[in-house]
């Protein structure tokens, strides 16, 4: 490909923003953005988001030929198909058939990849898994995803759901996930969750019924208020701490698996959480002490934080270009 005539775009199709960006074949980033996802709006909102952030992103590119898009979606995906088998923050596009219709209206080629998939690939490429064959990211954001990297890989499994760690059940009994099932991962680490908790947190503290801070919208203002050593504020990231490790250590059992990469917007706290996560982790590691799980497993912030989505996806489009794959 012409470095200078041609780029990919890839997009992050996330719950509450659509990311974008645009890049040349050397990975060199032209132009990027955001949108508003609209879920509520409907599907054809969505579809009309995505396709004028694409052609925003190429018109800012000021580049001539746009030779493909590689489009990172939540949930299970059928890939022959090109289609949404189930996403929990996509109510009611189960089956919908994302890729022909992303496709047919930016007329130019569509990748789709479940959208953790694509920010472990992006990592690989450029980030914080560059010399690893072999890890797990986890994507702490309006839901929670896994992408895994085994060989070099992404693994799918048998019907391509694999790595879907955020519906892992942690606990028999717990709140209700948009799946249908509880107690799963993403009720206790998802951004949607730690402002729950942070509601329940508040009214243990304080009394029934009593109403928390309105500011309390979103994970941001809860690691904004643990800044400040808020005491509710400080809990909840605790017991994030201590569910995600869980979910980790199962992964680390399961797999041997010794190298962890969180990513998504709730990573930003990574700092206020780090250490509990850590020692969560070595707890329930199987076969060694807590003193050599501590070194053994490493788990570490992306390094590209909420772009890796989008950057996954667009490296997936220069891979299939030149005739390679990232994936088993």
């Amino acid at each position: 490909m012409n470095t200078v005539n041609t780029c990919v775009i890839g997009i992050d199709l996330g719950g509450t923003y659509i990311k974008g960006a645009a890049l040349d074949p050397t990975g060199k980033i032209l132009s990027e953005g955001k949108i508003e996802t609209e879920v509520i709006q409907g599907q054809k909102r969505v579809l009309t988001n995505v396709t004028r952030l694409i052609h925003d992103l190429w018109k800012m590119s000021r580049v001539k030929s746009l030779c493909g898009v590689g489009l990172g979606v939540p949930g299970a995906l059928d890939f022959k198909k090109g289609q949404i088998i189930e996403s929990p923050n996509f109510p009611g596009w189960n089956d919908f058939p994302i890729q022909s219709a992303v496709q047919k209206a930016v007329d130019v080629p569509v990748i789709i990849e479940n959208d953790a998939n694509a920010a472990a690939m992006g990592e690989r490429w450029v980030g914080a898994a560059q010399n690893l064959d072999n890890f797990l990211l986890i994507t702490l954001g309006t839901g929670v995803g896994g992408g895994l990297v085994l060989g070099g890989k992404l693994w799918y499994g048998e019907t391509g759901k694999g790595g879907e760690v955020g519906h892992m059940k942690i606990t028999a009994d717990g709140p209700r996930c948009g799946c249908g099932s509880t107690g799963c991962l993403e009720v206790y680490a998802s951004s949607p969750a730690l402002v729950r908790i942070a509601k329940e947190e508040w009214s243990r503290a304080h009394r029934i019924g009593a109403v928390p801070p309105m500011q309390w919208k979103t994970s941001s203002d809860l690691a904004e208020a643990a800044q400040r050593h808020d005491p509710v504020a400080e809990a909840v990231f605790g017991k994030m701490a201590h569910y995600l490790g869980i979910g980790i250590a199962n992964v680390a059992n399961l797999l041997d698996l010794n190298h962890f990469i969180i990513s998504g917007g709730v990573s930003n706290a990574f700092h206020l959480f780090e250490q509990p996560l850590r020692q969560e982790v070595a707890r329930y590691i199987f076969g060694m002490p807590p003193e050599e799980a501590l070194r053994r497993i490493k788990i570490r912030r992306s390094l590209l934080g909420e772009s890796a989505g989008m950057m996954g996806a667009a490296y997936l489009v220069l891979l299939a270009s030149e005739g390679k794959t990232g994936s088993f």
